[in-house]
């Protein structure tokens, strides 16, 4: 094994995960993204000797492509590599679409990740994607159907896997976002998790320091440039001033039998930040969350939201407002690069030799499928269906 730390990064994006990678030490030799725009901010980046110090993928080779039309071979030039990282495209599982997992083509790239660790054959990955993908249904309509198949089929190329439901704010983010990990390894054992190092307060323990909240983050890093500041509009502005902290404008929900209420949500973009908790996911819309800072009710600006994924504040993006709010949102936060891959560095540096473990199934996912399958069987009557699927017969 090669006491370089070379890394490919599959489904980049704009390099959420990748900066923090490279935080831990790695080298990216390769990275491959589909949308022009995104990889057009890759090499803008490139190279360039940032305000945190660190000149990102100064020698790679950063490819506009689909990853269906690459082989190991060529996204490895024929080295060794030490992980390869990357979250196929999460709509298709994201709880805020029409969940049509692998039906949808973009779901279907999971299996492109799996394909090209096959050829690729690296010391260790690094699978991310949304909460949603536990539940997911595959193409028998199977809750936890995708994530099973995901989990097995990396398990039978020769890798001992381990997975887990992350929250940024566990880590010290000043964002609440939870995205699902899957990390493996071809020798000895996947390494645990770190345990997190900050807490809700209800989760506090002797070992965790208190999650750092969105009030903190504004007293340290808000915005300040009042061009930047976008207000509500006056049909909209007292329907807002109305609403407490925490909460926004309901959408109306339908009733089912656990809910007599309504399965209401907020509609989007009406939604006023409670400061005394991490901010709620940063989203890729230019429609944040609103924020009541200095005597002003405001929505978090675009610099807010890089400073909360972990972006350094000279990192450029390409494309129009839009583009960049997008790829801002669609963002891995640096912070799960940094601590996954200090995870995987440490275990590179044991040079363990034996065979890889196999592992079960983590029961925190059974858990969390179980429940799934109980409240659709109590309140599917009740719930517009999106998926076209049929059900196994028992």
């Amino acid at each position: 094994m090669s006491d370089s730390r070379t890394a490919i990064s599959l489904f980049s994006g704009a390099g959420g995960l990748d900066i923090g990678f490279e935080r831990s030490g790695f080298e990216t030799v390769s990275l491959c993204e589909l949308e022009p725009r995104f990889a057009d901010t890759l090499r803008k980046n490139q190279g360039w000797p940032h305000s945190d110090g660190r000149e990102y993928f100064r020698s790679s080779v950063i490819r506009t492509a689909d990853v269906r039309t690459l082989d190991g071979t060529t996204l490895s030039s024929g080295r060794p590599i030490s992980c390869v990282i990357g979250g196929p495209p999460c709509q298709s599982f994201s709880s805020s679409g029409h969940q049509l997992s692998t039906l949808d083509p973009r779901g279907q790239l999971v299996h492109e990740f799996v394909r090209l660790i096959s050829e690729i054959a690296p010391e260790t990955f690094v699978f991310e994607n949304v909460r949603g993908i536990v539940t997911a249904r595959d193409e028998h309509g199977e809750p936890g159907g995708v994530i099973h198949d995901i989990y097995e089929r990396l398990q039978t190329l020769g890798y001992s896997c381990r997975a887990r439901l992350l929250n940024s704010a566990d880590y010290g983010s000043y964002q609440r976002r939870v995205r699902c990990f899957i990390v493996g390894v071809r020798h000895g054992t996947a390494p645990e998790f770190p345990e997190p190092t900050h807490a809700s307060a209800d989760e506090m323990s002797l070992f965790a320091k208190p999650w750092r909240t969105l009030g903190e983050f504004l007293e340290r890093f808000s915005d300040n440039d009042p061009s930047n500041f976008v207000f509500p509009s006056e049909s909209l502005a007292p329907q807002l001033d109305a609403m407490p902290s925490g909460s926004g404008l309901k959408s109306a929900g339908a009733n089912e039998p656990t809910r007599p209420g309504g399965h209401w949500g907020y509609r989007q973009g009406t939604f006023i930040a409670d400061q005394s908790l991490p901010a709620r996911t940063v989203t890729g819309s230019a429609s944040q969350d609103w924020v009541r800072w200095n005597g002003l009710l405001r929505r978090l600006t675009l610099m807010e939201v890089k400073r909360l994924q972990g972006f350094p504040d000279d990192w450029m993006f390409c494309g129009t407002k839009s583009d960049v709010f997008k790829q801002v949102g669609n963002a891995v936060p640096t912070v799960f690069g940094e601590i996954i891959g200090a995870l995987i560095a440490r275990h590179l540096e044991k040079r363990v030799v034996a065979p890889p473990k196999k592992l079960p199934f983590p029961h925190e996912f059974l858990r969390y499928i179980d429940y799934t399958v109980s409240d659709h069987a109590r309140n599917a009557s009740a719930r517009k269906v999106h998926l076209p699927f049929a059900r196994k017969e028992a």
